[in-house]
């Protein structure tokens, strides 16, 4: 019995283990395989997504075509993310740990979109624009505790 329950730790030890390699395997073939093309292209095919909602309707639409050409350029880099590129890191991931393992690794490579976006000079005077708006005093005595 002892060997049973020691065999299937084992397993299950050894499972979790290949399932964390594999997505990280995939996290760095993702890494290495993206260009900043790329991630121009992930970041438009999120813009585009992001700018249907109803609430946004004051910033201006996108043309039909260019969404048309943003989806198509989004499925060329899927496919060749995951069907050229990584392959099998690809397969690895999904096999040890499912959807969930691919979904952890697409938030990986997100995050660092965000952070190579964030790191240009005109996304980063964009996101300081509003403090021009914001009563410094007002701020400050708040922050301090003052009325």
């Amino acid at each position: 019995m002892r060997a049973i329950l020691l065999s299937l730790c084992l397993c299950f030890f050894h499972g979790w283990a290949l399932s964390a390699t594999a997505s990280e395997d995939l996290k760095k073939c993702f890494a290495q395989s993206s260009s900043s093309k790329d991630n121009v292209t992930l970041m438009k095919w999120v813009t585009k997504a992001l700018v249907a909602h109803p609430a946004l309707t004051e910033i201006p639409a996108i043309k039909p075509a260019d969404k048309t050409n943003i989806d198509r350029d989004f499925a060329a880099y899927v496919e060749k993310i995951l069907i050229t590129d990584c392959k099998k890191q690809t397969m690895d991931t999904l096999q040890t740990e499912g959807l969930p393992g691919l979904q952890g690794v697409l938030e990986a490579q997100s995050q660092q979109l965000i952070k190579e976006l964030l790191s240009n000079p005109e996304v980063n005077k964009e996101i300081g624009a509003f403090a021009t708006h914001i009563d410094q005093n007002k701020l400050m005595a708040a922050l301090l505790g003052l009325r």
